[in-house]
C-alpha cells in the first residue's frame, strides 16, 4: 500500500496532474524530461505575465504580446 502524504495547497482533484508531472520528469527518455522542464518554466512565466498584466494595464498579457 502506497503512503500518502498530505501537502497543503494540493487539491484532492490536482492529485492525478501531480503524478502525470512526476511521472513525465522521471521518464527514461532524457527528452521528456527537459521538455517538461521547460514547458513549466514556459508556464510559470505567462503566469507572472498575467499576473503583472493584472497590476499594470501597459503590460501585455500572455498571449497577447
Amino acid at each position: 500500500m502506497a503512503i500518502t502524504v498530505p501537502v497543503i495547497g494540493i487539491e484532492p482533484a490536482e492529485l492525478a496532474w501531480i503524478r502525470m508531472l512526476v511521472v513525465l520528469l522521471r521518464h527514461p527518455d532524457p527528452v521528456v524530461p527537459e521538455l517538461t522542464r521547460q514547458a513549466l518554466l514556459y508556464l510559470e512565466a505567462a503566469a507572472a505575465r498575467s499576473e503583472a498584466s493584472r497590476d499594470d494595464p501597459d503590460i501585455p498579457a500572455a498571449g497577447q504580446g
